[in-house]
């Protein structure tokens, strides 16, 4: 179309040029390009397609295939979307009718894929006719994480009200220990009747109490809108997916709460959810603009009846990130803070130790260092 419009732009004194003669060529295969491109869609059945889940950094090659294709001239593109970079983006279908994509470039989030598209095009590839295609699908993005062979937290164990059944059905055993004089209140089917028999009154079994350790992962998602580092706020979510990837493998209740202007919350371990669980929510997490403690804590504080031990991920210590902590630790529960900034913080966080807990920085070069070496 452009040359079509330069040659017009050049032409129109024919007395002067006669560059109205490759006009008027170009025109000749632009409309017949225009003809090819007038054919019926390709009647072709396309398998594969992009991946449901990726790795923020990692490349991941992928197949396409054509099925039922009798045509020499197709033409397979995937629609690129911002963050979102297919390589390459439009390939001729080879004559196996598959053809391999990778999709990189990719960052953390959630994505809108617009299908892969099948068309076929004129001898010379100037036109293409209407587009077999894949349907639309949502891509989740996962942040990067590493595998932690080691992370000590203080621990405890609390009496949980409901027992296993409301986790899972393993750890601590619900097993019978004895029995007891019958007091009113009892239910009727905790009875031992067997002992009523023998003993002539009323008589209770005993079970053992379930204890077991749940652990709170708070995610710090305040970012001011001046001077707010995404680099900082990246780091700080792959340190919680390793350490969520870290007590997946264990025998831990957790709950990954992140705060910000909703309070996102996911309860994992002890078969209660799959590590895919924790990181599609990670994966759709946005900075909160406004200091979020003041939401979260409501919501965390009914829980610290249970709660052994918090684990918070901040992006900054400062009176408001200290005083919450403080807060928590005062409820009872065992306190691990890793601060993830750049440089100083805007208050010194190493007094605070001897009253809230384990406090340690890290910095978003230190995280990278980490994912690099996997380790």
């Amino acid at each position: 179309m452009w040359a079509l419009a330069a040659l017009a732009a050049m032409g129109l004194d024919t007395l002067i040029t006669r560059v109205y003669v490759l006009f008027a060529l170009a025109l000749g295969l632009f409309i017949a390009a225009l003809a090819f491109a007038a054919r019926p869609r390709p009647g072709v059945r396309i398998t594969g397609g992009p991946p449901l889940r990726a790795t923020a950094g990692t490349p991941v090659p992928f197949r396409i295939g054509v099925e039922n294709s009798t045509y020499p001239d197709l033409l397979l593109t995937c629609p690129n979307v911002p963050g979102i970079t297919f390589r390459p983006a439009e390939i001729p279908v080879p004559a196996d009718g598959s053809a391999t994509v990778v999709l990189e470039g990719a960052r953390r989030g959630r994505y809108e894929l617009r299908g892969p598209r099948i068309r076929r095009t004129d001898p010379l590839g100037l036109m293409s006719t209407a587009a077999a295609s894949l349907p639309d699908q949502v891509l989740l993005v996962y942040p990067r994480f590493y595998t932690m062979e080691r992370f000590d937290i203080p621990l405890g164990r609390r009496h949980q009200p409901g027992g296993i059944p409301l986790s899972s059905h393993t750890g601590d055993s619900v097993e019978f220990t004895g029995t007891r004089d019958y007091r009113e209140g009892d239910p009727i089917r905790a009875i031992h009747w067997r002992s009523w028999a023998r003993r002539g009154q009323p008589v209770v079994k005993e079970y053992q109490e379930e204890y077991f350790c749940q652990i709170a992962i708070i995610l710090d998602t305040f970012q001011p809108a001046r001077g707010g580092k995404a680099d900082v706020f990246e780091a700080s979510i792959s340190i919680v997916a390793s350490i969520a990837d870290f007590f997946s493998r264990s025998e831990y209740v957790v709950d990954i709460l992140a705060a910000g202007p909703d309070v996102y919350q996911v309860s994992a371990g002890r078969s209660l959810a799959y590590l895919e669980n924790i990181l599609d929510v990670l994966a759709c997490l946005e900075p909160c603009a406004d200091p979020p403690f003041q939401t979260i804590g409501p919501t965390l504080f009914e829980r610290l009846a249970q709660v052994s031990t918090v684990v918070a991920v901040l992006q900054d210590w400062d009176p408001a990130r200290r005083e919450f902590l403080q807060k928590v630790r005062h409820a009872g529960a065992a306190v691990r803070a890793i601060v993830v900034h750049d440089g100083p913080t805007t208050e010194d966080w190493r007094g605070a130790s001897e009253e809230i807990g384990e406090i340690s920085q890290m910095a978003p070069s230190d995280v990278e260092r980490a994912l690099k070496g996997g380790a």
